[in-house]
């Protein structure tokens, strides 16, 4: 959890500082003076524009973050558009950002303190029941200037992290020169990462062709096999409608040779058999059968 008052603005399409409140004043001039430092050295500094993708970085605060994951709480406020400088063409973003250091701290009156900042009688007073002590991250006063890739395709970071408050204004000139070469190294970054995105992209199409052929030949074969199937049962019921039709022919000649009496009883139940059958349209259940290509 972050103890340390960093300013969480309701509007986010602003300059990517992220303190707190009692340096906020700092860090504008800090940002400013880079900004025209790097102004005066002909390069442009300003919200990204939106010609394509530009990406922000997200900052590790902790000055010494060691092995653990930062799960931050409240989570940093960030902008909706990362501050960018042009170098030529080439985009380098920039957070002007306050560290915190982890403090042991007491829990007095619905807050943290660091026990460094609580007298030193209080510190040594017994801990009351219904306080406690615990690590936590404080704002430190001192800035870290984070220069980032903001191309998505290109994974680069530089900090310049203070030893101590104010440093950042007297490395200006060593920062516009260091991101004067970056500017090479990130171009070369982004021609590599998309040079490779499209390769992982021939090779995603490549895959959905395979696909797209496998589930060409199995719907094929499903037709096929569905065709097959329905075939061989119309050719089943071929064989029953011509056997059926056959001895209602057998049995019709068979009545017509008996006595009037008895053709006319037999006569009657094939009328009556014919009708309970019904039709039988054997062509008809051709036509209606389709072929493979047809399905």
């Amino acid at each position: 959890m972050i103890e340390s008052g960093y300013l969480k603005p309701s509007q986010r399409r602003l300059v990517d500082v992220v303190v707190s409140e009692p340096m906020l004043d700092d860090a504008l001039d800090a940002a400013n003076a880079l900004f025209l430092r790097l102004e005066a050295a002909g390069y442009r500094v300003m919200l990204a524009p939106s010609d394509r993708t530009y990406s922000r970085t997200s900052v590790e605060e902790r000055e010494r973050p060691g092995k653990t994951a930062n799960h931050r709480y409240p989570s940093l406020w960030h902008p909706s558009k990362a501050t960018v400088v042009f170098v030529g063409s080439v985009a380098i973003g920039l957070t002007l950002f306050e560290m915190t250091e982890e403090l042991e701290a007491r829990y007095v009156d619905g807050e943290y303190i660091p026990l460094g900042k609580l007298p030193a009688a209080e510190r040594r007073r017994p801990i009351p029941s219904w306080s406690w002590t615990s690590h936590k991250h404080f704002a430190t006063g001192r800035l870290c200037l984070q220069a980032f890739s903001p191309y998505p395709v290109a994974d680069w970071v530089h900090r310049w992290p203070e030893a101590k408050a104010r440093d950042l204004r007297g490395q200006l000139d060593e920062i516009v020169d260091y991101l004067t070469k970056a500017a090479t190294t990130i171009a070369g970054l982004v021609e590599e990462g998309e040079r490779q995105a499209e390769i992982r992209r021939q090779e995603w199409e490549e895959e959905r062709r395979r696909l797209e052929e496998r589930w060409e030949r199995e719907r094929q074969e499903k037709a096929r096999a569905e065709a097959r199937q329905e075939l061989l049962e119309a050719i089943r019921a071929w064989d029953d409608v011509r056997r059926i039709q056959a001895f209602f022919r057998e049995a019709e000649d068979e009545a017509l040779s008996r006595t009037s009496e008895e053709r006319e009883v037999l006569l009657g139940r094939l009328a009556i058999a014919r009708e309970l059958v019904g039709e039988m349209d054997t062509l008809g259940m051709l036509m209606k059968w389709r072929g493979p290509e047809e399905r």
